[in-house]
């Protein structure tokens, strides 16, 4: 078959330069890659390196597709359930921590710690073991493997994975049934994740419907692990806090507010690198009063915190207002009402700094990359009936709130899966609107 002879030498040379992408690397730890199952931690990953590996990955599941034919491909997401129920049982018993780190334990030693027959667990781990969670070893006993170790050397990475199987995986099975209710997806009270949290009580749960929000708030457990999730995202390559400081020339600014900025993550990056800028970081009163805010360092000093509910009116005059992943929470009516309360705040030459994902024209940008976006977009209207957008839609919302915001460029950092919109109010402005959207993807975007 011609194309799976095509597609194979491409992921040959996909393989050599993904290669050489990681032996050009300075701290290079991928030397153990030549062990059977290898402990290696990718996350930091070169921009050179993330083009490579996402058409590797692209052109293997491409070799995989054609080799499975269309009916297997369908067939095979019978096995991905199984393979996710496996993981979830496995997870939340809690096989992963009572496995040593180094060594072995048998089957028997494992079921007397946790509510599971020896037989049915054993089940369990081999088909996990096929698809590289756990391993049975040639004594018949469990080891770690490189993935199901994650749970006792990345904490934020677990608690990722956590969230994915208690509130994704749960809210995935209710997308049909949250379109029937709400075919526009708008509705945060009708979105999957809603229906899925719904109390056996349906008429309560129609009274009383749960956003995303609701239900972290409900369960402490749930919302402490959606806070490490996010540790993880940030650790990700395509979300990593560098590319905040190469996205704009913050150096403009004598203060910035940070909006619904967290524990100032951000606004700490950005301070490391510009000396001259004063931030006041902005989130809920509850996050605020948690804080103990660092003062160990020059940049952490020049960082201020703030109790405020961006959906009320900004109270703080600044020369600037960065929302970073903010908007994608939202559905188009809350980002409007977000904005609004900016502009009593806003001066002639104040700007408005958005960074959130892009999303690019279908088939604009490698397989890989849009495949994550959208599948990301897609996980918004699950989680909240919000969902990322383009640039026009941005500039649609943002403008629609004030003709005097003016957009300026979009800058997408290299190897950043998050993008930086900038708008700047223009008192003196009417409501012309200038065609084209000027882009900047080159010198760290200033």
């Amino acid at each position: 078959m011609a194309a799976i002879r095509e597609v194979l030498a491409r992921l040959n040379k996909a393989a050599d330069a993904f290669t050489q992408a990681l032996d050009s690397q300075e701290n290079n730890e991928h030397s153990s890659l030549r062990e059977p199952d290898p402990w290696y931690n990718l996350s930091l990953l070169s921009a050179r390196a993330l083009e490579a590996q996402g058409e590797l990955i692209a052109t293997a599941e491409a070799i995989i597709r054609l080799a499975k034919g269309p009916q297997a491909c369908l067939a095979g997401y019978s096995d991905k359930s199984a393979e996710m129920g496996t993981l979830k049982a496995l997870i939340k018993l809690g096989v992963p921590e009572k496995v040593p780190l180094k060594g072995s334990v048998t089957y028997r030693e494992l079921s007397a710690a946790l509510p599971i027959a020896p037989e049915l667990l054993q089940r369990l781990v081999r088909l996990a073991s096929l698809a590289g969670f756990l391993v049975e070893d040639q004594d018949g006993a469990v080891r770690h493997s490189a993935m199901s170790s994650v749970f006792l050397r990345d904490p934020p990475a677990a608690d990722a994975a956590r969230f994915l199987f208690d509130v994704d995986m749960r809210a995935s099975n209710y997308f049909y049934d949250s379109i029937k209710l709400d075919p526009s997806g708008r509705d945060n009270c009708c979105c999957p994740v809603s229906l899925a949290f719904q109390k056996d009580d349906k008429s309560e749960a129609q009274a009383h419907p749960l956003t995303i929000w609701d239900i972290l708030e409900r369960d402490a457990a749930l919302k402490a692990q959606f806070h490490s999730s996010m540790v993880a995202v940030l650790a990700s390559p395509s979300h990593a806090l560098k590319h905040v400081p190469n996205a704009y020339d913050w150096g403009k600014f004598k203060t910035l507010v940070d909006v619904g900025g967290s524990q100032g993550q951000a606004s700490l990056a950005i301070a490391e690198k510009y000396e001259n800028i004063h931030i006041i970081v902005q989130d809920l009163p509850e996050v605020v009063e948690m804080l103990q805010p660092s003062r160990a360092t020059e940049a952490a000093r020049r960082l201020d915190f703030q109790a405020h509910d961006f959906f009320t009116e900004q109270p703080t005059v600044a020369d600037g207002y960065f929302l970073r992943q903010v908007l994608h929470d939202w559905p188009d009516k809350e980002v409007q009402t977000i904005i609004k309360n900016l502009v009593p705040a806003c001066r002639s030459g104040t700007k408005l700094l958005v960074m959130d994902i892009v999303l690019p024209a279908p088939g604009s940008i490698s397989w890989f990359m849009e495949k994550q976006l959208r599948s990301v977009d897609v996980s918004m209207f699950s989680l909240c009936s919000a969902k990322e957008r383009t640039v026009e839609e941005f500039r649609t919302l943002v403008e629609s709130c004030d003709a005097r915001f003016r957009f300026e460029e979009v800058c997408t950092p290299p190897g950043s899966g998050t993008s930086l919109l900038s708008w700047v109010f223009d008192s003196g402005s009417g409501n012309a609107r200038a065609d084209g959207i000027p882009v900047n993807t080159e010198r760290g975007c200033q």
